[in-house]
């Protein structure tokens, strides 16, 4: 029995999986099926409380560590690097830069310190010397002004009166001797007359007499010019020696207190270049002290990695690195707590303040959540993150991690500097929003729409959004509760570019638009969020972006693979591969005058589903 049960069973397994083919294949949609309508299925728009945030990513970083920077002056190489991870206590080598410039430098200044320890004892010397001259020099005029002096007071307290006396004395011996020649001459004249006297003994005394008159006339005339001739003479010599004496010796000391300048400026530029380059040496000495960085505390080590380089990723410190002075190599994080560090794009930049709420989800963490608070925005853009995309411009944040989350606390104690994080900054709520998904919200012309159900029909709807967040976009006015939206554009659906608008218009006026410019690289959208205040760029359904200008670029999940394609590239969005013009227009007929983004049939009565077909074996239809 049991035998032939067995036997049946296969049969059986085949019956019904050939069962089970035949009426899937028959089923509605499947193989042998008919063409049936399938209809769009969306979203109900809801009414309610809306939270509005920042949603961000970031770094952990601790709020107090202790940084390690280089202070080498320049640019230096790391040579040794102590481990990521390692735990370090004070003493131990942190990092060891390259010492082999500074050792150079350090040999050279050597001997540029000796070349002016030579001059500076040299211009010593020199002032040692000129200083011992100069001294010289104002006693030896000090000694001429003095004997000018003496002289000049000799002369006057002794010689003058000495010579002046003498002159008297002379005058007086000579008026002598003449009244003695004259009484002998007149008593001889008296013998000579008795005849007791001869002629020639007359004469000899009449002689005597006359030699008398002639020396006091003498005596007389020499007292007469030392008074009015020598005596004048002299006084005026020695009083002149006397004043040269005092210019000698205001001249002396002059010309030794310029001589004394000039070696003691030479002394002092000596001794300020020793000095100079003595300093010098010995920073060149801390500068090679510098070049092994020690701890200082315990902890653990943390690389720095500078966000925004040159190819916009984050670069870890590692050996062979280029380090700048002041440049932070590595931290060591102590207790203190956590905060994270982050960037803010521009576009939101006046909804992120300080002190709003935040929460934390760090991804080596799944499923815990910490509560924190912005405590500090940057005031100027970063200018690093320029290197990525000269375009973007995001602003430094701060977020201190103030408490876990009731279940998170064990999770706290992992928390790593260096760990990546999402944070979402609370920016404001609202108590009764209109909001819709942003999957349903698409731009056509640069301006929103939505596509709103009608039974197996829709309706299209011009939109006015406000705030937004990461999952839904608030409707101000277009769309009312319970409304349905569509999450995907409708078949046939081709957005247009604000561009070809206003190309159409231009066109009906007969002028010519100028060239668009290109877009942001990559199809980079408005920024962190669109035009009238709409969603996020890169948040908008089905892959698609906003352009420079609203541009849509091919998306992914549209029906027929239609309307996702860039209007900058040649025959993008356009059935038939035709070529787009400058104005907007398709090669070989009008453009449309109202601008409609959807795409027309390149032939009439061509069914829109035949465009992706006819696009691939058009003429045109290259891309």
């Amino acid at each position: 029995m049991s035998a032939k049960k067995s036997s049946n069973t296969p049969w059986i397994v085949g019956a019904v999986i050939v069962v089970g083919v035949l009426g899937y294949g028959i089923g509605p949609g499947q193989w042998f099926a008919g063409t049936a309508e399938v209809r769009l299925r969306g979203q109900t728009v809801q009414k309610g409380p809306m939270e509005f945030s920042v949603v961000q990513r970031g770094n952990l970083a601790a709020r107090d560590a202790l940084s390690v920077v280089s202070e080498i002056e320049g640019t230096s190489t790391v040579l040794k690097l102590v481990k990521e991870g390692s735990f370090v206590k004070p003493g131990d080598l942190l990092v060891e830069l390259d010492g082999a410039p500074i050792l150079d430098k350090k040999v050279q200044q050597e001997i540029a310190v000796q070349s002016a320890d030579a001059a500076y004892k040299k211009a010593k010397a020199q002032f040692d010397i000129q200083e011992s001259q100069n001294q010289s020099d104002n006693e030896a005029a000090e000694r001429k002004l003095s004997f000018a002096k003496l002289d000049l007071k000799k002369y006057l307290e002794g010689d003058l009166e000495q010579q002046r006396k003498t002159a008297e004395q002379k005058i007086q011996l000579a008026e002598s001797e003449k009244n003695q020649a004259e009484t002998t001459l007149t008593y001889s004249k008296k013998l000579n007359e008795k005849g007791f006297l001869t002629k020639s003994e007359l004469d000899r005394d009449t002689l005597s007499m006359e030699r008398a008159t002639v020396s006091l006339e003498q005596a007389s005339l020499a007292k007469s010019i030392l008074e009015k001739y020598e005596d004048p003479r002299k006084r005026a010599e020695l009083e002149a020696n006397v004043k040269e004496a005092e210019r000698g010796l205001e001249r002396a000391k002059l010309k030794g207190e310029a001589q004394i300048a000039d070696v003691e400026a030479n002394l002092r530029s000596s001794e300020a270049k020793l000095k100079l380059e003595q300093e010098k040496l010995e920073k060149y000495t801390t500068q090679l002290a510098k070049t092994k960085v020690r701890s200082t505390v315990s902890g653990m080590v943390v690389y720095t990695r500078q966000e925004g380089g040159r190819m916009g990723g984050d670069q870890p410190m590692q050996e062979g690195s280029q380090v700048r002075e002041r440049q932070e190599i590595l931290q060591i994080p102590r207790e203190g707590g956590m905060i994270v560090e982050a960037s803010i794009h521009e576009s939101v930049l006046k909804q992120v303040q300080v002190g709003l709420p935040c929460t934390v989800r760090v991804d080596s963490q799944p499923g815990k959540e910490f509560y924190g608070r912005v405590t500090f925005v940057a005031l100027l853009p970063d200018k690093q993150s320029w290197w990525a995309n000269p375009n973007l411009r995001v602003y430094k944040t701060e977020i201190q991690i103030e408490r876990p989350a009731p279940g998170s606390e064990e999770a706290l104690k992992e928390l790593r500097p260096g760990m990546s994080c999402a944070i979402s900054i609370l920016a404001d709520r609202a108590t009764d929003a209109t909001f819709v998904p942003l999957q349903a919200v698409f731009l056509d012309k640069g301006e929103p729409i939505a596509f709103v159900a009608k039974g197996d029909a829709h309706e299209r709807r011009a939109l006015k959004v406000g705030r937004s967040n990461d999952k839904f976009v608030e409707i101000v006015d277009g769309l009312k509760e319970g409304e349905e939206v569509l999450l995907s554009a409708p078949p046939g659906f081709s957005p247009s570019a604000a561009e070809d608008s206003k190309a159409a218009v231009l066109d009906k006026a007969g002028m010519k638009p100028e060239v668009p410019m290109q877009s942001m690289p990559n199809g980079a959208g408005m920024g962190e969020r669109g035009a009238n205040g709409g969603p996020p760029g890169g948040a908008m359904p089905s892959g698609e972006a906003q352009g420079g200008e609203g541009r849509p670029r091919r998306g992914e999940g549209m029906p027929g693979g239609e309307g996702r394609r860039n209007f900058n590239r040649e025959g993008g969005g356009m059935p038939g591969g035709g070529r787009r013009s400058r104005d907007g227009a398709a090669s070989g007929e009008a453009a449309p005058k109202d601008g409609a983004g959807d795409a027309k049939p390149a032939a009439e009565g061509e069914k829109p589903g035949d465009a992706k077909k006819d696009e691939k074996q058009g003429d045109g239809g290259k891309r």
